[in-house]
């Protein structure tokens, strides 16, 4: 079983997650300057903060900082969409299921119940949209892991967005 938190805004870097009682459990905020995105701070109901520094690269929780470099390397070589990221000696695999239009992030160590899994948001025409999620792990309760891994779901979400603007511009210089 898992425990549905629910981005309540659109935009992922600032908004609340919520439980499905409507209890917040993180905020996110985000600092812009001419040059994009700045900072990220998480903040969790528990007292908890992280940070995730846009242009230094960087993720610190709890007064700790750590290069998105030392946290996460490529296990199926250079030309794979897996990331593995590692905080606190647990080392986690994310990648994306393009079927399934989600993101896991499995434990390569332990128990695969406790992979954490994140829809993102998605508009309807016809039909009410669909909030962005994640989904943690009920016997997750290391609230700096589960910190972590909100973190790193945001990271390589957005990465992911800015990837398709980026190919979606490219495309329309390219049909015009």
């Amino acid at each position: 079983m898992s425990t549905a938190l629910t981005f309540v805004a659109e935009e992922l870097l600032k908004t609340t997650i919520v439980a499905p009682d409507g209890g917040v459990h993180y905020t996110t905020t985000t600092t812009d300057g001419l040059l994009g995105r700045k900072v990220t701070t998480v903040s969790a109901a528990s007292g908890l903060v992280g940070f995730i520094d846009w242009r230094e690269k960087v993720f610190g929780i709890n007064g700790v900082q750590r290069k998105w470099d030392e946290l996460k390397s490529r296990p199926k070589g250079i030309l794979s969409s897996e990331r593995e990221w590692t905080w606190g000696g647990r080392p986690y695999r994310l990648k994306y299921n393009l079927s399934q239009k989600e993101l896991l992030a499995t434990p390569t160590l332990g128990s695969t119940a406790d992979t954490v899994r994140f829809t993102p948001y998605r508009p309807h025409l016809l039909h009410a949209n669909e909030r962005a999620a994640i989904y943690l792990p009920h016997q997750m309760q290391d609230e700096i892991e589960r910190m972590f891994l909100l973190m790193v779901v945001l990271q390589t979400e957005i990465k992911r967005q800015d990837e398709k603007e980026v190919n979606e511009a490219v495309l329309d210089v390219a049909t015009s």
